[in-house]
């Protein structure tokens, strides 16, 4: 799997650029207006190159299956408070880095079973996932960096040690769903219980107030149910749905997603117009 975060990525940067790519901006604008926002963080145009890319993969280079997604999340830009935008970057950098979201997913972990944790802890927990690589160890310091940033974690005692900051909320269901939506597509899990979507250690910082009904009422959901009381989520009119049917008895086998510890339980890229 490809590391990809290795920098780290201001909110500012994910603001402006969504707002620019929301307007339809092409491909070379993008990257030369990055360029120039950049400059002054970055003055060497290696290292501002390489943020540029990690930036642009988060929402531009999407695969197809992606798009809609991402264009909903352009609708919300219109319609959310400023503050609530990190709603949408979050489930964006989730989609676009395995690596970001397995990060999120172990912080969200360690924070459920302590109050704080450690830079160290959280790298021994990607192990199992990615292996003992350096270049692991460097994104998982930026991704942390990054969420400092964002204000979803907080430092304690300087870098490396750190504490989910408030959690945010959103007066907005339409964001919420839109968030789960992402969440359940990074997952890349056809099929998952509907309690556990709506707990995934992956969206720590952020307290949902939407439940099993708005899921129902959602069109981006279909709901199944097994048994007498579990209900299983499928992310609506997938490839697999539309060429093979729905397969209710297909969990999501990613323990590091969905499963909490000793529980048994070419891209395509394309631009708005």
């Amino acid at each position: 799997m490809i590391v990809g975060f290795d920098r780290k990525i201001k909110g500012e940067w994910l603001d402006a650029l969504a707002d620019q790519a929301a307007k339809g901006e092409g491909i070379t604008a993008l990257r030369q207006y990055l360029h120039g926002l950049l400059k002054d963080d970055h003055p060497a145009d290696t290292a501002r190159g390489k943020t540029v890319t990690v930036l642009m993969r988060i929402w531009v280079h999407l695969p197809p299956e992606h798009l809609p997604i991402r264009e909903q999340a352009f609708d919300l830009l219109k319609k959310i408070r400023a503050g609530d935008r990190i709603w949408l970057h979050w489930g964006m950098c989730m989609l676009a880095y395995p690596l970001f979201r397995d990060t999120a997913t172990a912080i969200g972990r360690l924070l459920r079973l302590q109050d704080d944790s450690t830079l160290s802890q959280l790298q021994r927990r990607l192990v199992d996932a990615w292996g003992e690589r350096s270049t692991v160890k460097r994104a998982s310091q930026r991704v942390v960096r990054s969420m400092v940033d964002w204000h979803t974690l907080a430092n304690i005692d300087g870098p490396g040690h750190f504490t989910v900051a408030p959690k945010l909320t959103t007066h907005s269901k339409a964001l919420q769903l839109w968030f789960l939506w992402a969440s359940h597509a990074a997952a890349e899990a056809e099929i998952v219980e509907a309690t556990q979507l709506l707990d995934l250690p992956s969206m720590f910082p952020f307290k949902l107030t939407v439940g099993k009904m708005d899921l129902r009422r959602s069109p981006h959901f279909t709901l199944h149910r097994q048994g007498l009381d579990m209900e299983m989520v499928e992310i609506t009119n997938t490839p697999s749905q539309r060429e093979k049917g729905t397969n209710t008895k297909k969990v999501s086998e990613n323990r590091l997603l969905f499963e909490e510890d000793g529980s048994s339980k070419s891209r395509g890229i394309r631009c708005p117009r």
